[in-house]
């Protein structure tokens, strides 16, 4: 008449937890992912900042934009490129035709590598597909050199 069912919330439990554990593994990856991609958004763009100043301190638009992410182990490369308005490219030594202005830009790209809580280089979900975690973060900006 009554059946005795008091081990089967463990039994459940015992089932559930890897699956909530790979969860929480993968929101902690996805925020520590998405914390190194801001801090390098944020140094990128003060590196771009910087440039629209001084565009042609390599050094420093890199060091500017290494020096405001907070973060060790990043690199920041850097580059200047100019187009007439009617939108061809052409060298930053030139002029445009009819005296036309020259829009110059500069772009600064910063990245880091990533390490992944889940250390296996790709994970198989059997027929429901495969995830591999990314090894690197990288942010760029693109400003306009007045």
């Amino acid at each position: 008449m009554f059946a005795d069912n008091k081990g089967n919330i463990v039994i459940e439990f015992a089932l559930a937890l890897p699956v909530l554990f790979l969860l929480m593994a993968g929101m902690l990856d996805l925020g520590r992912f998405g914390l190194q991609k801001s801090a390098l958004l944020q140094g990128a763009r003060e590196g771009a900042q910087y440039g629209m100043v001084n565009s042609t301190d390599t050094s420093g638009i890199n060091s500017t934009a290494v020096n405001a992410t907070g973060l060790t182990g990043v690199t920041a490369t850097n580059s200047l490129f100019c187009e007439c308005v009617n939108g061809t490219s052409v060298a930053c030594t030139t002029t445009c035709s009819a005296g036309v202005n020259l829009k110059t830009y500069v772009t600064v790209t910063t990245t880091r590598t990533f390490s992944s809580f889940l250390t296996a280089s790709t994970l198989s979900f059997g027929s429901f597909g495969h995830w591999t975690p990314p090894t690197s973060v990288t942010a760029s900006v693109t400003v306009s050199v007045p």
